[in-house]
């Protein structure tokens, strides 16, 4: 139980990613809100979102894990054929959702501390046959929360990444047994809530105050990128 006490906001409610995350935060012993997706169109949207949450828990946000893509970069497609405006749809979609919420958990996390983790499927490492946005949009969250890192380091704030393989993050939308260079060396992708929960537990919990900047893979040793 290292979140006993702590309240945390998962972002992407809705996805069995983000629903699973949530369920493993809360047999941590966390207090856990879930966001919506629709609710990061704006900040002062996902302010008033993460408000919500913390009055509701009688005490400010203490992590988030952002994990939420636009819907709309999700749908597969031949490479050649992407359309200049859809495009730019799922990747602004995506990118400013994340942008809006850390800065709605900064916002309440600001001279106090916290942990912030985005996850970040291992797509945008290895790309994903037809998912050109998703792929793009989610190595730009990568390097969205290294700059977070670093800018928000001196406030006692964590900023870390967590790649989970492509089946878990995507299901029918992606095939990542035909671009892995081999199976999985734990023999399955994971699990959001069993597998993923205590890895996203550890990285929002107490212990992990000098990790900061990094992306853990959680793929179950496909890709076992650093």
């Amino acid at each position: 139980m290292v979140l006993t006490g702590r309240v945390a906001v998962v972002t992407g409610g809705g996805s069995a990613l983000a629903d699973g995350l949530a369920a493993g935060l809360r047999a941590a012993g966390a207090s856990v809100g879930v966001v919506d997706g629709r609710r990061l169109r704006s900040r002062d949207d996902a302010e008033a979102a993460f408000a919500e949450i913390s009055t509701g828990a009688g005490a400010p946000i203490d992590a988030l894990i952002h994990a939420f893509v636009d819907p709309a970069a999700m749908v597969p497609g031949p490479f050649a054929d992407v359309d200049p405006s859809a495009f730019e749809a799922a990747w602004e979609g995506t990118m400013q959702a994340a942008l809006f919420a850390l800065q709605a958990a900064f916002g309440q996390m600001r001279g106090r501390g916290g942990r912030i983790l985005v996850v970040t499927p291992t797509s945008s490492m290895s790309g994903e046959p037809g998912l050109v946005a998703a792929t793009m949009a989610i190595e730009g969250l990568r390097l969205l929360a290294k700059s977070a890192a670093r800018q928000w380091g001196a406030d006692g704030i964590t900023v870390n990444c967590l790649a989970p393989a492509p089946e878990v993050a995507f299901g029918d939308a992606v095939a990542g047994a035909a671009v892995s260079l081999a199976p999985p060396a734990l023999g399955r992708p994971g699990d959001p809530e069993v597998d993923l929960g205590p890895v996203a537990a550890w990285l929002v919990g107490p212990d992990s105050g000098f990790v900061t900047g990094v992306t853990v893979c959680a793929d179950g040793g496909t890709w076992m990128a650093p």
